[in-house]
């Protein structure tokens, strides 16, 4: 359940969390002309939690901060031609079949908005405690066949007849997520 949802969170990962002029310090960003579309493997490569004070980050990151979580799934990602797109993808059990809607924000920048997954279970430590799940996400071109990008993940509504849930500062809270991906194959 709790394992369950993080394990799919990182794949709910497609809209927007950073401000689409920031890359790494040895990065540049691609015209989404550049863009080769295709089945692409993420990876997340950093988590913020804000949302229960780090306890998510091993969730995304099992093996530690130091070490990329690869996707269960490959993520299809449209070329420039196919935009805007809508369609439904696989990220991990349970977040399969997500319905997402992928445009371009900017000449560099695809915009990722995913619908809100109800009722995502939280895990046997919060008993029955459900809670909305929301992910958009920002992706650009780096290099041939490589992308970038970062996840907003907004976690709304935990519910459960227990009284396990656990209380977070703002509902909804967001987990960020930062992600890379290679075309697949």
């Amino acid at each position: 359940m709790l394992s369950s949802m993080i394990r799919l969170l990182p794949l709910l990962v497609l809209p927007a969390c950073q401000d689409p002029g920031e890359t790494g310090p040895s990065e540049e960003r691609l015209p989404l002309a550049e863009l080769k579309g295709g089945d692409y493997q993420f990876y997340t490569e950093g988590v913020e939690d804000g949302c229960l004070d780090g306890a998510l980050e091993a969730l995304f990151m099992p093996e530690g901060p130091a070490t990329p979580h690869p996707f269960e799934y490959p993520v299809y990602v449209p070329s420039l031609e196919e935009l805007p797109m809508s369609y439904a993808v696989d990220f991990r059990e349970p977040f399969v079949g997500m319905d997402v809607t992928v445009s371009q924000l900017d000449e560099t920048t695809l915009q990722v908005d995913g619908d809100t997954m109800p009722d995502v279970e939280l895990g046997v430590a919060s008993g029955d405690c459900a809670a909305d799940m929301e992910a958009d996400a920002l992706l650009w071109a780096v290099g041939e066949g490589a992308l970038r990008g970062t996840a907003d993940i907004a976690v709304r509504d935990p519910e459960g007849s227990e009284g396990l849930c656990p209380v977070f500062d703002q509902d909804p809270c967001t987990v960020e997520l930062v992600l890379s991906a290679v075309i697949d194959g």
